[in-house]
């Protein structure tokens, strides 16, 4: 991969491995044979564009935190390089840092006796941060993740939700350009995850102008979220574009859940005459009926749909996509890269 203003970070060819069994890895070495060890990371390219959210989306497992890892320098790759800012992460890992902020999953590395502020204090010592800089530094930060009324509480009566954006805040305080999260919302309730995405993406992505990678397992974080999106399985890049450019490539169909309150005697058979209609399937329950639809994303128009539902007896109540081609696209990436790795 060439190196290119465009790109804030670049990796290419990226592979890392761990001992396969630490026991019988040092077995094996003390008889004098190669220890086996586990890929994790497979030859990975990427290239994450300025001021963009980039996600890293795979099952449990799939290396999104190893990769993480390699990017803000805990670790580094048995082969390939990875360059932040056009620096050589393993030549010039101290610049590196300088210019990433992160927070990785399980964060405990909070005093929780001590004042948000006073932990905010103690870690902008550490990024070279004094006196008046760092303490207006930590009134803008707890401004931007909205925690400055709750700057003085102990961090143990922080909730789970502020606590993330506590942790957010404190990978802001040396302002550095790059921001990496490791599954941001995986301990927080779905309305302080809500928050949590708007606060990546409109604020640190949009306002703030910062190249943000975060790793997830959710589909709807992903695609709500980030402008592109890498999935990874089995330690190699599966897929990666845009969201919907994924859906068009993986997905082969939308399927909707319509609610009405009366239908028409031949409504199942006029949908299921649509170009386009795989399936239909109509439930009846004590709140009316429900009726699903699934469409096939190419040779079909939902305003066909449409004309149907809204033809004499049908009073339409709801009508929502569900989000069952999202899970298209994550199956439908991970068997494409099983079957280039079984060939």
């Amino acid at each position: 991969m060439n190196t290119s203003h465009e790109f804030a970070i670049e990796a290419s060819g990226v592979t890392k491995t761990f001992p396969a069994d630490y026991r019988l890895t040092s077995w094996i070495a003390r008889r004098g044979r190669p220890a086996e060890r586990r890929v994790v990371l497979r030859d990975v390219n990427l290239g994450v564009r300025r001021n963009e959210v980039f996600g890293l989306l795979g099952a449990n497992g799939a290396g999104k935190t190893t990769l993480l890892k390699l990017l803000v320098t805990l670790l580094l790759p048995d082969r390939g390089t990875i360059r932040i800012d056009g620096l050589d992460s393993t030549q010039a890992s101290l610049a590196v840092k300088r210019r990433i902020g992160f927070a990785l999953a399980g964060e405990r590395t909070f005093y929780n006796k001590l004042s948000a502020r006073a932990n905010l204090e103690f870690f902008g010592a550490l990024a070279d941060l004094r006196g008046r800089t760092l303490a207006r530094r930590i009134d803008e930060v707890g401004e931007i993740v909205d925690l400055k009324d709750a700057l003085n509480r102990p961090v143990m009566s922080f909730s789970s939700g502020m606590l993330q954006r506590l942790a957010i805040a404190r990978a802001l305080l040396a302002d550095p350009p790059i921001m990496i999260f490791d599954e941001p919302t995986s301990a927080v309730d779905p309305v302080h995850a809500l928050e949590v995405r708007e606060l990546i993406r409109d604020m640190l992505a949009r306002r703030l102008g910062k190249t943000v990678v975060l790793s997830t397992n959710v589909l709807e974080e992903a695609w709500s979220c980030c402008d592109r999106v890498a999935i990874l399985s089995g330690g190699r890049i599966a897929a990666l574009g845009s969201p919907d450019s994924l859906v068009l490539r993986f997905a082969q169909r939308r399927r909707f859940e319509i609610a009405f309150d009366a239908t028409a005697p031949d409504l199942a058979q006029r949908l299921r005459s649509l170009p386009g209609v795989e399936e239909v399937e109509i439930r009846e329950s004590s709140l009316g009926t429900v009726a699903l639809v699934d469409i096939a994303l190419l040779g079909s128009r939902f305003t066909d749909m449409l004309v149907v539902l809204s033809s004499p007896g049908n009073v339409v109540r709801n009508l929502r996509e569900l989000d069952d081609a999202l899970f298209d696209v994550f199956r439908a990436a991970g068997e494409s890269i099983a079957g280039v790795a079984g060939t």
